[in-house]
């Protein structure tokens, strides 16, 4: 069987294989990718992407215009987006935030004190926890220091019986050069 020239062309395209080569070999599972298949995933981008503005554009408003609103609505509905989700949220405001926050969290009226005193809480714990740190630091400081005192002896006594030997070979070549 001969073999067949590639059906596709780069002009089919709108996004730039360079780019899509890239973002496909940031992969860690990825070596080497062939043209075919960056052809592929660049046209299926393509694809994914034309669908998702046609349903963003579809379920929002009529006057030709497309948001992020829109877009972000099209994921949070369909089960095939889902895992778009966190990646594509909904808007929400800041007064929104703060009430889901309370919800979440009924601590007090008064957010903004309980904040910085559940703020300066959470920094004496940390605080405590890393002063235990430490004096469990100081334990092993010692513990190693001991053991490095021990092995300190060693080696000082390692050096004295080199110092001495050093003198002896010292002693012996001065011997040697005043004979000679």
């Amino acid at each position: 069987m001969a073999s067949q020239a590639s059906p596709h062309k780069p002009k089919d395209l709108h996004l730039p294989l360079s780019r899509v080569k890239t973002i496909m070999k940031s992969s860690p599972y990825v070596e080497t990718v062939g043209q075919d298949c960056l052809f592929l995933v660049a046209k299926a981008t393509e694809l994914f992407i034309h669908h998702l503005t046609v349903e963003a554009h579809r379920q929002g408003n009529k006057s030709g215009s497309l948001d992020y609103k829109n877009l972000a609505e099209v994921v949070q509905t369909s089960e095939t987006l889902e895992f778009l989700r966190e990646i594509v949220p909904r808007k929400i405001t800041v007064r929104e935030f703060k009430e889901m926050m309370a919800k979440k969290n009924p601590v007090s009226s008064d957010s903004s004190s309980s904040e910085s005193s559940s703020d300066s809480d959470s920094d004496s714990e940390s605080d405590s926890t890393s002063s235990h740190d430490d004096g469990d630091k100081k334990r092993n400081g010692n513990g190693d220091a001991n053991v490095s005192s021990s092995s300190s002896d060693e080696s000082v006594n390692k050096d004295a019986s080199k110092k001495e030997n050093g003198q002896n070979q010292l002693s012996n070549s001065e011997e040697d050069s005043n004979e000679g």
